[in-house]
């Protein structure tokens, strides 16, 4: 994959204005309002505005759970984008330059009609990282956070312990939905893997380290495998 080639968006129609988005591994979501859509994470790069506008003729929003190059990749096709505040300086690291971004904070809301998000921070896997959970339709979108595939936890602006803090929140909160719609990974996730998760990242920053297993060839040797129970995290011991 080079900059001027990327896999192509492949919309998945998964309720009435919900759609999944894949490329390559990655996944935006977007969900079309009476008024507005909203588009969550703009993938590794392509011609993503157009495929969305086949899909709506509402203006879209892009709301970016976190700043790393997959979800990032067609934002400068949206305009101003919502993103945490905490998010702003990992993406400047990464970029050099500032995110053309508007602040959104934990417990505002997004309001389309037919779908309405509030923001829940959860920091780990990056500084800024946010879900938005939809009460009344009872699921939430968690970016990387949580998957059934390996979380990345390794390199600047990751934290375990803050992750580990995300995971219980979202488990005190887990009565608000039933099912978890991640970026990458098998899509819905049942809230059961919330346990797992937050098994393994506790055992972890106790010391309490899983066998590793080889990470693929792309990453830091240093880099290894660290799972159980269906989940895992990269990570340098």
């Amino acid at each position: 994959m080079t900059k001027q080639q990327f896999p192509p968006y492949e919309p998945v129609k998964i309720g009435e204005k919900f759609w999944a988005i894949e490329q390559g591994g990655v996944r935006c979501y977007l969900f079309e309002g009476d008024d507005m859509a909203l588009l969550v994470d703009a993938g590794f790069g392509g011609d993503l505005k157009s495929v969305c506008e086949k899909l709506t003729d509402k203006p879209i929003q892009l709301l970016i759970t976190h700043a790393d190059g997959d979800h990032m990749g067609a934002a400068w096709q949206f305009g101003p984008y919502y993103m945490h505040p905490s998010e702003f300086s990992y993406y400047h690291m990464r970029n050099s330059k500032q995110p053309d971004a508007i602040a959104i904070w934990e417990g505002e809301k997004i309001d389309l009609g037919n779908f309405c998000f509030e923001i829940v921070f959860i920091p780990g896997h990056t500084p800024g990282s946010i879900a938005l959970l939809e009460r009344n339709q009872r699921f939430i979108l968690t970016g990387d956070t949580v998957g059934n595939v390996p979380v990345y936890m390794f390199g600047n602006g990751r934290n375990l312990p803050a992750y580990l803090a995300s995971i219980k929140k979202l488990k005190e909160i887990q009565d608000s939905f039933d099912e978890i719609w991640p970026a990458h990974g098998k899509r819905p996730l049942p809230k059961a893997i919330l346990k797992d998760l937050c098994q393994l990242a506790g055992e972890i920053t106790t010391g309490k380290w899983p066998q590793p297993q080889p990470a693929p060839a792309h990453m830091p040797e240093s880099v290894k495998v660290y799972g159980k129970n269906g989940v895992a995290f990269y990570l340098e011991k």
